[in-house]
């Protein structure tokens, strides 16, 4: 998914602003934003299979999550042409990623196990930007955010043993919450609809840790996570 992600964020991009419009970006103006895209984890979590299943047959490092539906809302305030400053919260709900493992000794003696990780992450930042050409009707900028992620991590397992002719079955299903420093660094691009109205589209690069130490019982250590998003954006100048 981060390769789709990547690709439609480049082709956004190919636009390069050649025409200039009276109203662009201006010191004072405030902007309030709305946005909906998707993100993509950039690595896997640091957990492997033998931690999480026991001794199994073979060992594989677990992600910690699929694609994410990533949404949120934005106030700036523009301390001058180029720069501005504000308050951000976005949200990231994270699919399943799904781990599965079977053996089989005979007809009698054979089992399947599944495991399912899935993460919400939430962003609370203080963001900004630097506009690269804001007298212009089409921009290009810079977005950075520094601020705290609220993480959930959910393990759903589910298991399935036949012993010499006797099928069992378990489950279960454990969460823990983190709380980290995080931040993000992007690249977009925008364009007036009209004086006050503007679309954009932004890929970011965004980081947090998630300490999965918080799951009862588990000797696992703190990991630095990352992902990456493309968001569109619609904002409200005044």
């Amino acid at each position: 998914m981060k390769r789709v992600l990547l690709a439609v964020f480049v082709g956004m991009l190919c636009a390069w602003p050649v025409s200039s419009y009276a109203e662009g970006i201006k010191a004072a103006d405030q902007m309030v934003s709305v946005f909906l895209g998707g993100s993509a984890p950039l690595q896997q979590s640091g957990i492997y299979s033998e931690d999480v299943l026991g001794d199994p047959i073979g060992n594989e490092e677990l992600e910690w999550g699929d694609g994410a539906a990533s949404y949120g809302v934005q106030y700036l305030y523009a301390v001058s042409d180029q720069f501005a400053f504000g308050l951000e919260y976005m949200g990231n709900s994270f699919g399943e990623a799904e781990y599965e493992r079977s053996y089989f000794f005979d007809a009698s003696n054979w089992g399947k196990e599944e495991l399912e990780s899935k993460m919400n992450v939430n962003n609370f930042m203080v963001a900004g930007r630097f506009t690269a050409n804001p007298a212009s009707r089409v921009r290009f900028y810079i977005p950075v955010g520094l601020g705290l992620a609220s993480a959930k991590a959910t393990l759903d397992y589910e298991g399935s043993l036949m012993n010499s002719g006797t099928l069992e079955h378990a489950s279960d299903s454990s969460s823990a919450s983190s709380t980290s420093f995080a931040y993000y660094l992007g690249l977009g691009l925008e364009g007036d609809f009209n004086e006050n109205w503007i679309w954009g589209v932004e890929g970011r690069y965004s980081a947090f840790t998630m300490d999965y130490g918080k799951f009862d019982g588990s000797d696992y250590g703190k990991e630095d996570l990352s992902y990456f998003s493309l968001l569109f954006k619609l904002s409200y100048k005044f």
